[in-house]
């Protein structure tokens, strides 16, 4: 099975995309990082992002502790994957760069936890989703099933942060490198005919 990942803030349209691209290719599995540690911690029955996820789980899964979530990362987010990947088909991973927690209007940026190198290796192709702050903003604000913030600053520093990520990245090795990506989402249409140009 091919693992590929696609990286964007949240309000970039990684879902969307990603929904038009599975319509597109039926074959496609989608999951993502939240949905896989979800499904390790039993607060879903499945990884696959087509089962509906309240606001309430994804609560659940923001109050279990960093020291807990990295150790997952390492061991039964590693395992699950890597597993998954043994499989015949092709999977897409929806993730971020640098993950942001909610604290009533207070955003935490987890700045520390890198994209592993594993993680890295174990993908076939790797694509920053992008596009301008004030079109996540408003997308952000269209969006009434997720209690998301749509302030351009703050939208603009998490983009900053994923650029850096990104960057890094791109420099850790040639072999990487040749395997990322970005693709602009302003219309979805270029966007979801780029990503499966990319993935197949």
């Amino acid at each position: 099975m091919a693992i590929s990942a696609m990286f964007g803030v949240n309000g970039v349209g990684k879902d969307t995309v990603a929904e038009c691209l599975r319509y597109k290719q039926p074959e496609i599995t989608v999951t993502s990082m939240s949905r896989l540690l979800m499904y390790i911690l039993g607060i879903t029955t499945t990884y696959d992002v087509r089962e509906k996820v309240r606001e309430e789980q994804y609560k659940r899964l923001e109050k279990v502790p960093q020291e807990t979530m990295i150790k997952l990362e390492q061991e039964e987010y590693r395992y699950l994957l890597e597993k998954i990947s043994q499989n015949e088909g092709a999977v897409l991973v929806l993730s971020h760069l640098i993950s942001a927690l909610r604290h009533g209007d207070k955003v935490q940026y987890l700045k520390e936890r890198k994209i592993p190198d594993w993680f890295l290796e174990l993908s076939e192709n790797l694509i920053q989703l992008v596009a301008p702050a004030d079109v996540i903003s408003q997308r952000r604000f269209r969006d009434t099933s997720r209690n998301r913030n749509s302030d351009i600053e703050q939208i603009l520093e998490h983009q900053a942060l994923c650029n850096q990520e990104w960057e890094r990245i791109e420099n850790s090795s040639i072999l990487i490198k040749r395997k990322m990506q970005i693709v602009e989402n302003v219309d979805l249409e270029v966007a979801s005919c780029e990503v499966a140009r990319v993935l197949f």
